[in-house]
Order: C-alpha cells, then sequence, then structure tokens
C-alpha cells in the first residue's frame, strides 16, 4: 500500500470518526467569533480554578457559543492529538486539520447538550501527568448523566471532552478508531463495508458483516464504541436492530454504559441496570444524585443494606435536600425498616416543615403498608398528643 493511499485512507476514517463522536451533534456551528454577552469574562489567569469552572457552568447555562468559541482551543487539541497519538498524527498540516474540524464537533456538540440539559459543575482533579480534568453533570427533565472537560492547566483551555457513557473520550476515539484500520489490515475491507452500511442505516447488513468478522477486531474497544455511538444516534425502532451486538459486549465483566440503565430497569433486570451504573467513574458514583439511584436500584434488587448505605451517602453528600431523605425513606419502605422510617419522617417534620399525611406516604411504593403498620400509628398517636 502507497503512503498516498495509507493517508487518504486515515483522513476518511478519521472523517467517519468525527461524525460519530456525538450522539446528536446537529447545531451548526460558524466559524466566526461569536458575539459577546453580558457574562463578564475575566482572563483565566486571574480566576482559580474553581471560579473558571464557575463562570464556564454560567456561560454553558447562558450563552455557550460565545464561551465555547474562545475557551476551546485548536493548538491545544493538535497538540494532545500528537502527544496520545504520536504515529498517526506526525503531520503537522493533517494533525492541524483533525484539530480544527474536532474543535467543532466539541462545540457542536456542547451547544446540543446545552439545548437540552443544564450544566453543573461539581469538582475538579488533577492528575500525578499536570494532566486536568474538570468534572460536570448535566441535567433535565428526563433525566442526568456526567461529562469530564479535560483542561490545559495553566491556561484552562478546554481540549477534550468525555462522557460517561463511552469508553473513551473525543480525541482517545478519533485516535483509536482510525488505527482501527491501520491495526487490522486483513479486515480493513469488512470495516470499511460495515462503516459504510452503518451510514446508509442498513442495520441488517452492517450486523451481518460484524458478525462475520474475525473475533479479535470484534472484540477491539475502539468498534464496540464506535458502534455504541452510532446506536445512541438512532430512532429507538432502528436502534434494536443493533442491540444485540452492542449489549453482547457491554455484559462482558468490566463492561458497562449508562445508555443501558434505563433498558434493563424496563426489563426488571435490576442487577444489570446496576452494573451499567457502577461502570462510572468515581466523581460520578460520588454525586448524590447516583447515590440516590443506586439506593433505590439495590432496594428494588432487595439488596437492602446496600441500598440504605448509599441513601445515607447521599444524605451525607447533601444534607440540605430534601429529595434525599426522600429517597431513604421509600428504600425503609421497601425494605419494611419502619424504625428507619420513622426516624426519616421525623427529620422531614423537623427540618424541612413537611407534612407527612397518609395521603403523601401512599404516594410512595409500599407506603400503604408502612400506614397500616404498627409503628407508624403509634408514631401518629404520639403526634397527635404532643
Amino acid at each position: 500500500m502507497s503512503k498516498a493511499m495509507l493517508s487518504r485512507i486515515k483522513w476518511t476514517v478519521v472523517a467517519m470518526g468525527l461524525a460519530t463522536l456525538w450522539a446528536c451533534s446537529s447545531t451548526k456551528v460558524n466559524n466566526a467569533q461569536a458575539t459577546s454577552t453580558n457574562v463578564p469574562n475575566l482572563a483565566p489567569a486571574k480566576l482559580s480554578l474553581l471560579q473558571f469552572n464557575q463562570q464556564l457552568e454560567q456561560e454553558l447555562n447562558q450563552d455557550p457559543l460565545s464561551s465555547l468559541q474562545s475557551k476551546i482551543d485548536v493548538l491545544s487539541i493538535a497538540r494532545h492529538l500528537r502527544l496520545k497519538h504520536p504515529e498517526q498524527y506526525a503531520n503537522p498540516l493533517n494533525t492541524a486539520k483533525v484539530a480544527a474540524d474536532v474543535k467543532q464537533q466539541l462545540i457542536s456538540g456542547m451547544l446540543d447538550v446545552s439545548q437540552t440539559f443544564s450544566w453543573h459543575y461539581l469538582r475538579s482533579e488533577t492528575f500525578k501527568d499536570n494532566s486536568l480534568a474538570a468534572y460536570y453533570r448535566i441535567d433535565s427533565d428526563g433525566g442526568y448523566s456526567y461529562v469530564t472537560l479535560w483542561l490545559e492547566p495553566d491556561s484552562y483551555q478546554i481540549y477534550d471532552f468525555h462522557s460517561v457513557s463511552y469508553a473513551f473520550s473525543a480525541l482517545d476515539f478519533v485516535g483509536k478508531f482510525s488505527q482501527l484500520f491501520t491495526q487490522y489490515t486483513n479486515s480493513q475491507s469488512q470495516l470499511n463495508n460495515l462503516v459504510k452500511a452503518l451510514q446508509m442505516n442498513e442495520l441488517d447488513e452492517a450486523v451481518r458483516i460484524y458478525n462475520n468478522l474475525d473475533p479479535l477486531v470484534k472484540n477491539d474497544a475502539a468498534l464496540h464504541d464506535f458502534l455504541l455511538r452510532k446506536y445512541s444516534q438512532l430512532p429507538a425502532e432502528n436502534a434494536k436492530k443493533l442491540q444485540t451486538i452492542v449489549l453482547a459486549n457491554l455484559e462482558q465483566p468490566g463492561k458497562s454504559s449508562l445508555l443501558f440503565e434505563a433498558h434493563y430497569i424496563q426489563l426488571d433486570n435490576f442487577a444489570a441496570a446496576i452494573k451499567m451504573v457502577e461502570g462510572l467513574p468515581l466523581f460520578a458514583l460520588q454525586d448524590s444524585k447516583m447515590q440516590s439511584e443506586l439506593a433505590i436500584l439495590h432496594a428494588y434488587n432487595r439488596q437492602f443494606e446496600s441500598a440504605v448505605s448509599y441513601g445515607r451517602q447521599a444524605i451525607l453528600a447533601e444534607p440540605n435536600q430534601r429529595e434525599v431523605y426522600f429517597v431513604l425513606l421509600q428504600v425503609s419502605f421497601l425494605a419494611k425498616d419502619y424504625g428507619l422510617s420513622l426516624a426519616l419522617m421525623d427529620v422531614l417534620v423537623a427540618k424541612f416543615n413537611y407534612v407527612m399525611s397518609p395521603q403523601v406516604i401512599s404516594e410512595f411504593e409500599d407506603g400503604l403498608s408502612f400506614i397500616e403498620s404498627g409503628e407508624y400509628q403509634s408514631w401518629l398517636t404520639q403526634r397527635m398528643n404532643s
């Protein structure tokens, strides 16, 4: 194979990888600088890391385009592409082109996130190699998820984005996906046909090609990440056609994706739903919302000791949030731990002035059983006499 042909193949593959970076990246981004907003944009050098992320959170929730155009840096993206994948990005011109496209994909994808979700900064972490991660939760009425923004340690410029739903960050996915086609040269034609079938939404053909791949290629992490990203782009009815091959990978030990938690909950397979959640990075697992979710999942899986433990951790993380007490109250009803139920109700009454009427309690699952219990009747009598 000539170097020129190899270069063309590499660029085609990079373009295909960029096209699947985001599950719903549809927002068009103009390369021109966006108009300024009323949010004061202080120079990063004058901001602490906390202040920078607080300002970024505000901008992402109000006018994200203006912020992202200036805070995502092409030179930083190019530098990290070379650091992560030196053999693939040795050519400065090709690297610059990929970096520019990655920036536009990052902006487009993050704008789409801002249209549906609100951003909530959690914390940051600096690693031994001086790399800097900023952790965010993204919330909507329909649910929530978590992302990592990778920042330059001095300027706080954003150069990479990682959704917890996928195995790889944006830069790692671009590099590893393009590497597929040079790593498995004997399967190159099949891989090209697989990508083409997915692009044309010929999903039955894509599944057939995938099933005929060499086992080593079929188990490649980058290929599975590509399939998962493509799966998340499809309408629900079409996505079912890819579900078999996607789930076959995720059900292996050590594999998971938050994308499939709801799928297993609908099947009442709470053990599998827990597996999809427990593969999350530590920063997400430690968030109070996820602690509460794990409490409920373990309760439905009848692992009540774990459920109570997660519920208590959620309260410790957010002691002034009424919702975390309600979650543990629900766990206590399912576990029939009515001593815990009464203690939580006392807190809700004293701390939040909440009226724990029979009507309110009956809205909880297994709440009616609690109302009929002797423990509740004694509690009610005591409060009426006090």
